[in-house]
C-alpha cells in the first residue's frame, strides 16, 4: 500500500507540513505501508492556478492519497474512495463572511464538494468541527475528529533564561497570526523576535518602525524548527484564530513557556501550561510578555504544566488512527469509487 500525502505549494505554510512529515514518519514504521509526498507546483492564489495544480494532480499515483489541509480543492482531482482530506480549520469561510461571492466560492469548491467527494474526512479538533457544522450543515457530520499530536524529536531541553535580551519565537505570520498587535507589545522592550514565515511588506515596515531587533526565516527544516524552539526563551501564539495550536504542545514539549490566545481551540489544546491573553488588547500582550520575563516561579510552574499536557497529545495515537484509515480504504474494491 502507498500513501501518497499531498502538501500546498512551498512558502504557504509551517505548520500542517510539520505535523504531517512526522505523521509520514510515524506510518513508515508501519507494516505492509509505504509513504511518498508532494507539494502541489502552485499557489492557490486564482482559478488559473487552481486548475494547474488539477492538471498536477491528475498524473501522480498510489494507492491512498491524503490531502493534508489548507488545498482541499485537490480532493476533486483523486479517486473518490481512495482519498482522505483532513480539514485544519474554516478560516477561508470566517474572513469572507463579508465578501458573499468570494464565501460563496470558497464554500462551495474549498469545503462543501471535497467533504462531498472524499472517502473520509478528518478534523484537527471539535472546535473546528463545530464551525463546520455552522457553514455546511449535516454534511458536517462525516468529519472525524482526530487531534494532533507533537513530533518526539520535540523533547524536553530545559535552559536558562536570558532575561536581558530574551529571545522570542513566533511561528507563522499569517493576518491571523496576529502580528501587528504582538509588534506593538514588544516596542521598546529589549528582546530578540523570531518569525518563522513570509513577512509582508506591511510587517517589514512596522518591525523597522518599532525597531524591533528580529530575524527571519522561510522554509525551514524540522530539525531547523526544533532548534529555534530550544534557542528561545519565550513562544508566542496570540493568534485572532485557529483550528488547534501545535506550536503550543510543541512548546510545552521542549519546555518553553508560551503566551496564547485565550480562545478556543488554544484553551482547550493548552489547558493550564500558558500564560492566556485577550489576542486583541496590546497591553495585556505586553504585560504577559513581561510576566514571563520576571516572574521565574510562574514560569516553572507553565513548564511543568507543559511538560505534562504535551503527553497527551502523542503523535503516536494520531498516526494510529490515520492508519486504520487508511487499511480500511485500501481494503475497498479500487474499481469502485465509492465514497464510504
Amino acid at each position: 500500500m502507498i500513501i501518497t500525502y499531498l502538501f500546498r505549494s512551498p512558502g504557504t505554510g509551517y505548520s500542517i507540513e510539520e505535523l504531517f512529515t512526522a505523521i509520514q514518519c510515524e506510518i513508515d514504521r508501519q507494516p505492509a505501508m509505504l509513504t511518498t509526498r508532494m507539494q502541489l507546483p502552485y499557489i492557490s492564489s486564482g482559478w488559473r492556478s487552481v486548475w494547474r495544480n488539477f492538471r498536477f494532480l491528475r498524473a501522480i499515483s498510489g494507492t491512498i492519497f491524503h490531502v493534508t489541509g489548507d488545498v482541499h480543492y485537490a480532493v476533486l482531482a483523486l479517486p473518490a474512495a481512495r482519498t482522505v482530506l483532513t480539514i485544519h480549520d474554516c478560516s477561508a469561510l470566517e474572513n469572507n463572511r463579508s465578501r458573499p461571492l468570494r464565501y460563496a466560492f470558497f464554500w462551495l469548491i474549498w469545503y462543501y464538494l471535497p467533504i462531498r467527494r472524499a472517502a473520509v474526512v478528518t478534523v484537527v479538533s471539535e472546535k473546528t468541527q463545530q464551525e463546520l457544522a455552522g457553514h455546511i450543515g449535516r454534511m458536517a457530520r462525516k468529519a472525524v475528529v482526530i487531534t494532533n499530536g507533537y513530533d518526539p524529536a520535540f523533547m524536553y531541553r530545559p535552559t536558562t533564561a536570558n532575561k536581558d535580551c530574551p529571545v522570542v519565537l513566533q511561528l507563522g505570520t499569517a493576518p491571523n497570526k496576529n502580528l501587528l498587535r504582538l509588534i506593538a507589545a514588544i516596542e521598546g522592550l529589549r528582546c530578540t523576535l523570531i518569525l518563522v514565515g513570509r513577512l509582508s511588506d506591511e510587517l517589514i515596515r512596522e518591525l523597522k518602525k518599532s525597531q524591533i531587533e528580529y530575524r527571519n526565516y522561510v522554509d525551514l527544516s524540522r530539525a531547523k524548527v526544533l532548534q529555534l524552539y530550544e534557542e528561545c526563551d519565550i513562544v508566542t501564539f496570540v493568534s485572532t484564530y485557529e483550528g488547534f495550536g501545535m506550536p503550543i504542545l510543541e512548546a510545552n514539549a521542549v519546555g518553553r513557556v508560551v503566551i496564547t490566545a485565550d480562545r478556543e481551540p488554544m484553551r482547550t489544546v493548552a489547558s493550564d501550561a500558558a500564560h492566556f491573553v485577550d489576542p486583541e488588547d496590546v497591553l495585556a500582550i505586553r504585560q504577559g510578555i513581561l510576566r514571563l520575563v520576571e516572574d521565574d516561579a510562574y514560569c516553572q510552574l507553565l513548564r511543568e504544566a507543559g511538560r505534562k499536557n504535551a503527553q497527551r497529545y502523542t503523535l503516536s495515537v494520531a498516526a494510529a488512527q490515520y492508519a486504520a484509515i487508511y487499511q480500511k480504504l485500501a481494503e475497498i474494491d479500487v474499481t469502485s469509487d465509492k465514497v464510504l
